[in-house]
């Protein structure tokens, strides 16, 4: 080969970066660059929400087992075993309906 081709190959790449790496000719596209900020934010946002649902579900879940267990021990006790009925859960399943009627419909809204 000769110089001449050799200088001709040296200076595609540069050609090639030199065209990749100039300044746009037109004006950046402004309405795209707002709906791209939009939309992390509105990621952002679903990803603090989505937080705030779990951590509530997870204390309101803990809620309703403590809950639960109370119920439990007091049923055992001979006070409330009248109330208690047959096999300890008389009360219990009205009681245990309302409360996860409660705990459902406090999650659902959350969720909305």
């Amino acid at each position: 080969m000769t110089g001449s081709d050799d200088s001709a190959m040296d200076a595609m790449p540069d050609a090639f970066l030199a065209a990749m790496l100039a300044p746009p000719t037109r004006a950046g596209d402004r309405a795209f660059a707002v709906q791209v900020d939009r939309a992390i934010d509105a990621q952002a946002a679903y990803a603090r929400a989505r937080s705030r649902f779990w951590t509530s579900f997870l204390f309101e879940a803990l809620a309703v087992a403590a809950l639960l267990a109370g119920l439990w021990l007091l049923s055992g006790t001979p006070l409330l075993a009248p109330l208690a009925g047959p096999g300890q859960w008389g009360l219990a399943p009205p009681l245990l309906l309302i409360l996860l009627l409660w705990f459902g419909g406090t999650q659902r809204l959350r969720s909305a």
